[in-house]
This record gives C-alpha cells, structure tokens and sequence, in this order.
C-alpha cells in the first residue's frame, strides 16, 4: 500500500498541531502502522518531541532536514533523495515489545530563513507564486512518491498560516486535518480556512483534497464556552455544503499530554519513565487515541494493520 499522506494546519499557533502529529503517529505506530513524520515548522517541535535534542542537531549538522533537501534540489547541486534526509526508528516508545515503527523527515529553525530567500531568488528569477508552488510540489511529489512506498502514513505538521509549503503540503494530502480549541478566538476564520482547503484561492494547478477538511476538537475543556463551541461546529459540520466534516474524537486538555511531550528521546530519564505506549500516553489519552486511529482508518477506507 502506498502511504496515505495527512497534511495538520490550521491558521493558528497554539491550537494543539504537533501535539496531534507525535500522538497520532504514534497511536498509528501502536496499532501496526509504519510511520513517516514530515516536520514544517521553523519551530521544529515535532522533530524534538521525536528525535530528541541531540539527534536534532546532528541531523542540522549534516543538513539531512527538509530545508537541506529542498535548498539542494532547487537551489543547489540537485545531489539529495528524500531519503538522504530520513531518519528511521527514532521513536524511543514501545508497544507489545516492539519499537514503535516511525521515521522523520526534521526541520530546523532555518526553515524560516530559507523561504524567504526561496521566494526572492525564484521571483527575481521571473517566477510567480503560482510557479513557486507549483516547483516544490513538482519536487515534493515525485521525491514523497517514491518514499510513500515504505510508509502506511505520512504525517506533515504544517507551520501555523498558509505558507508556500503548506499550499503544497494541502495539495498533496489525502485528507487534511484541522486540530482546533472549542472556543470563539480559536475557531474565529475556521470556515473561510476551511473553505479556502476546499475551493477556492490557492494555486490551481495543484491536485485538490478529495476529502473535505476535517476538524479534531483539541484541549477541551469541561467549561460551557466549550461545550457551546463544539455544538456549534457539529452543527455546521451538518449543514448543506459544509465547509468542513469533524472527529467525533475530542481530545481534553490533560497534563497528561504535556508531559508526554516533554518527554525527548535523549532524555536521561525519558526511557525508564515511558518504555511504553500505554505508560506514556496515560489511561485517559490512549483510548482516545485509538477511537481516532479508527475514525481515521475509516475516513480514508485503510484495512487495519
């Protein structure tokens, strides 16, 4: 099976993305899945949580990032694979006596930096946005084809906005999720973003999502804003020619979660405290994240592992 790729974005920061990335890759991990995590944020949370801060760095240092890849193949020597910048088991988490079955594609904090000079050399070269797009999703596409075939899933966790690699990040997805708080502030534009995934404003020449965006409720909170909030988009989620569709699934807000977050691959203790899925995630979070592997095996008709 070739992977199916899941795009998390969401215009805002602080709504729970990498949160929902490093759970649900590894709850897709636990349950049989191989994993593939694609880190596209400057702030390379996903890539800590995941590799750990030590690995990290060596991985900056050899450039084998998202950012190394994408600087070699469209401003450089055209010299890296995907693949060359894969790193292969580095979840330090078990389930059933096995090492949970995840690879990641890291980012840096230099990702910043090289959009922006992506963006100046291809324009002063005469490209529009559109062409921009269109050249890292030509380059996104053909190098992902050929590593998807190593992968049941591919999970991006986009930077929060739309940038040039989130545009593409959505064109490419098989289904997008968009994790948000159940509260006015956070859910203030969630039609149009939605809207815009669906129909409308980014560059045509990219492949559309089959699927309507659907939106996972993060950080809930048994407070009545929230409860209002959720009615609210489950409301909308039915209406004709919705904008979005919704998880079931509610993930709360737990220190549970933080905690395990927190917890980094090199970190002294890490290995001792959570050698297990189960321990890691907690009693609370661990069925959630299951009811969501199956809604997510459903919404895109995957046989479970």
């Amino acid at each position: 099976m070739s992977a199916k790729i899941i795009a998390v974005a969401n215009m805002k920061g602080g709504v729970g993305k990498t949160a929902t990335v490093v759970s649900m890759a590894e709850a897709l991990a636990a349950s049989g899945y191989r994993v593939l995590v694609i880190d596209l944020d400057a702030q390379a949370n996903a890539s800590i949580c995941l590799a750990g801060d030590a690995l990290l760095a060596t991985l900056m240092a050899r450039q084998a990032t998202i950012e190394g890849f994408l600087h070699d193949r469209l401003l450089g020597k055209r010299q890296m694979s995907l693949a060359d910048c894969i790193r292969n088991n580095v979840s330090n988490v078990s389930h059933l006596n096995k090492q949970l079955a995840i690879s990641l594609l890291p980012s840096s904090p230099e990702l910043r930096n090289f959009e922006q000079l992506l963006i100046y050399e291809l324009t002063k070269a005469k490209m529009s946005w559109a062409d921009i797009v269109n050249s890292l999703a030509a380059v996104m596409s053909t190098h992902l084809g050929k590593a998807r075939k190593a992968y049941d899933f591919v999970l991006i966790d986009c930077a929060p906005g739309i940038s040039a690699l989130t545009e593409v990040s959505i064109r490419l997805a098989d289904l997008i999720i968009v994790p948000t708080i159940a509260d006015f502030l956070s859910t203030f534009g969630l039609q149009n973003f939605c809207a815009t995934m669906s129909s409308r404003g980014l560059s045509e020449q990219v492949r559309r999502p089959a699927r309507p965006p659907y939106v996972l409720i993060t950080r809930r909170r048994q407070v009545r804003i929230h409860a209002e909030t959720a009615a609210m988009l489950r409301d909308e989620a039915l209406a004709d020619k919705p904008a979005f569709a919704m998880f079931n699934t509610e993930i709360p807000e737990t220190v549970a979660i933080g905690d395990a977050l927190g917890q980094t691959v090199d970190a002294p203790s890490a290995k001792a405290k959570y050698p297990i899925f189960s321990q890691k995630w907690g009693p609370i979070v661990v069925p959630l994240l299951q009811d969501l592997v199956d809604e997510l095996t459903e919404v895109l008709d995957v046989d479970r592992a």
